[in-house]
């Protein structure tokens, strides 16, 4: 295989720069996206008009009370089969989380590897894929990181914003293209359709305060949500502190011919990174800064089309040893750019969908891509990118859905293709059935049971580091092919609901799959080899179960119940991982069995406690430097953690809390060895003024 670095030609964004390497100076002028003006079109469409259209808006009701919010048009198109949970503000809101790391560990059979707390950075895995293999959407949008899966979850919103979480099966790839090769994740977020004005002001242990502001409001056809946010702790242990801060404007305006929206979002980090790539230079440090925005129209015809451009930009400075001069550093600075045509209409044959996408990836680097022309310099600094490489990326696919009476079958079919691979063409094929009961076993209670059966193909495209990373003993490979999987999954709901409520009172789910992975990308050697080499060589097959149990009384009494809410859920996983006699670098380290309680109660008047409870056992081994300086492996630890929280509610306006994460002060990981926050115990409160809409 060749993996010469050789000149080549890339089109790049340079020159957004800070003080000390390159961010938001300025964008240079080298760059030119003809669909930016296209997408800018979209804005002349809009004219005045009224109300908008049945199904703009969507409701959901959890214990009593009502969440609104705007529907983005990518989901509202989506099959009901693919939806694999779904968690409103109301419990986002109660819980004891304050990223949105940990916001996801809340969704069944999701595990966030967290690096650093608070938002600091973690990895994402569902169902046993890697953290480049799940999908991380925003309102729908597809702005996943071509360098890395680490920065999957670089973005500008704080668990205040959502207003709901989408859990969806890998199945989606239809709708969202190759990332979603295990799975989605979607989170949403609307502004409010009244003025509100929102405070949040939080401190703890570790030197930990966070100050967040919402603003709400509301100009002609147009509703706006502006959102700030900054937090700093001075770590829990040495070079583990860290600063982050956010900004997100959403904006989205209804008129007679449509809905238009708009968001952009900043998001910036700098955090000590003890170990967290190697647990033999705990002195790591890491700068990133992300800019996201998009704008998205959806006409009110019988034939709905629905375009959405979007954009990212994403610099990483990194440092093996803190503060070492600034030419050892590695930085890079990589950009999306994507045009998505959603089209779909009813007809006596079902609904036909189409969708197409276009989506230019990019990066220039110190160290990733292919040799550059000529050095660029990064902002006022003496550092310089040496390297850099753009693909474009081209899907197209249709789906074809039917339903009578309680019969539902959905079939489609999606064409990929990769710029970096011209002569290939790949066909994604996926299935779905399902068959819904309903009756009633008493005066207004009525039992829906729902059986579903799917199968699908995904595929995953190598990301810049798995084409390009080249350091000591570890050689990425220009050669990789796409990771591919075929899923097959079978599972069943049943629902119990008091016609008088809109919300079910019990909810029980089982669900089995099967994914046959082959191409996976791993790093493999010879016994006799000192290079781990990047290849498409791994086989592996994960066999899964999925439990899910909820209990709402508010879905069945008036009054208030002390017990809001439980759920539990457990998820297993079982993986078979073929390397064909090579040694492999990384092992299979998922969670094979993974168990989480949350309870909601009202314990006094406006007086709640939430409680969230997990366990989990983690497959494989990590690399431990604690007694020898070669290393040793060890097993991860068993892991069992307890957060509380007990929040007062005060005239509506004001709601004070107080909170222990990991109550019972466990040392435990989730990656490598690197050490988590033990007992953290915070407090805070919230303020928001709300303005009655006027009849």
């Amino acid at each position: 295989m060749n993996n010469s670095r050789v000149p080549q030609k890339v089109v790049f964004f340079t020159r957004w720069t800070r003080k000390k390497y390159a961010i938001f100076n300025s964008l240079h002028r080298l760059i030119s996206i003809s669909c930016i003006a296209l997408a800018c079109s979209f804005l002349g469409k809009p004219t005045d008009g009224v109300a908008q259209t049945h199904g703009d808006t969507i409701k959901e009701t959890l214990d009593e009370v009502n969440v609104t919010a705007e529907a983005p048009p990518e989901t509202e198109n989506m099959e009901p089969l693919m939806l694999q949970h779904v968690m409103v503000q109301r419990e986002i809101s109660r819980s004891a989380v304050h990223s949105v790391n940990e916001l996801l560990e809340h969704l069944p059979g999701v595990d966030i590897r967290q690096r650093g707390p608070m938002g600091t950075q973690a990895d994402i895995s569902y169902r046993g894929g890697n953290f480049d293999q799940t999908l991380v959407l925003l309102n729908g949008i597809n702005f996943s990181d071509p360098q890395t899966g680490h920065y999957t979850l670089n973005l500008p919103i704080s668990p205040d914003l959502i207003r709901k979480v989408e859990l969806y099966k890998n199945s989606s790839s239809f709708l969202f293209g190759s990332s979603a090769f295990s799975g989605v994740i979607n989170m949403i977020t609307s502004p409010d359709t009244s003025f509100n004005v929102g405070v949040h002001l939080m401190g703890g242990m570790y030197g930990l305060y966070r100050v967040q502001t919402q603003l709400h409001w509301q100009t002609g056809k147009f509703r706006h949500l502006l959102a700030t946010d900054y937090h700093h702790s001075d770590g829990y242990a040495e070079n583990t502190d860290f600063n982050i801060v956010g900004g997100y404007y959403q904006t989205i305006g209804i008129f007679k011919s449509g809905t238009l929206e708009f968001q952009i979002g900043y998001n910036q980090k700098k955090y000590g990174a003890n170990g967290f790539y190697s647990l033999k230079f705990p002195n790591q440090y890491e700068e990133t800064e992300t800019l996201l925005t998009s704008v998205k129209w959806k006409n009110n015809g019988t034939v709905k089309v629905i375009p959405a451009f979007y954009f990212r930009l994403n610099e990483d400075c990194f440092q093996l040893a803190k503060w070492q001069a600034p030419h050892k550093n590695n930085i890079h600075l990589n950009h999306i750019a994507g045009l998505n045509l959603l089209s779909y209409f009813n007809s006596p044959l079902g609904r036909s969908s189409f969708v197409a996408d276009v989506r230019l990836e990019g990066i220039v680097s110190s160290s990733l891509g292919t040799l550059l022309p000529e050095p660029i310099q990064v902002g006022r600094t003496s550092n310089v990118y040496k390297y850099g490489a753009n693909r474009t990326l081209i899907a197209l696919s249709g789906a074809q859905r039917y339903r009578y009476k309680g019969f539902t079958a959905q079939g489609t079919l999606l064409l990929q293709h990769l710029s970096a691979l011209p002569e290939r063409f790949f066909f994604l094929p996926a299935a779905l059935v399902s068959y819904e009961w309903k009756t009633s076993v008493a005066p207004k209670i009525e039992v829906s049971l729902q059986h579903s059966l799917s199968g699908s193909k995904t595929i995953r495209y190598p990301t810049f580091t798995d084409l390009y990373y080249h350091t000591g003993d570890i050689s990425g490979n220009v050669s990789l092919l796409p990771e591919e999987a075929y899923t097959y999954e079978a599972g069943t709901t049943c629902q119990w609901k008091c016609t008088d409520f809109t919300t079910p009172f019990l909810v029980a789910e089982i669900a089995l799959f099967h994914r046959q992975g082959k191409n996976l990308i791993d790093y493999i050697k010879k016994e006799d080899e000192s290079i781990w080499q990047a290849v498409n060589h791994t086989k592996t097959h994960f066999t899964g179960l999925d439990l899910l149990i909820r209990f709402a009384p508010s879905g069945i009494f008036r009054n208030r119940c002390f017990l809001n809410y439980v759920v539990a859920q457990y998820n297993y996983l079982y993986s078979d991982k073929n390397s064909e006699g090579y040694q492999s670098r990384y092992l299979l380290d998922h969670l094979t069995h993974q168990l989480s309680v949350t309870m909601d109660m009202e314990i006094y008047h406006n007086l709640s406690v939430n409680c969230h409870f997990s366990y989990g056992k983690r497959k494989g081994e990590y690399r431990s430097y604690e007694r020898y300086p070669t290393g040793e492996n060890k097993s991860y630890p068993d892991l069992y953690l307890l957060n509380i929280r007990l929040q007062y509610q005060l005239f509506k306006q004001y709601t004070f809390y107080i909170e222990a994460s990991n109550l019972l002060n466990q040392k435990y990981f989730d990656i490598g060895g690197i050490d988590q926050p033990g007992i953290w115990v915070i407090g805070g409160i919230r303020y928001s003024f709300k303005k009655k809409e006027s009849n």
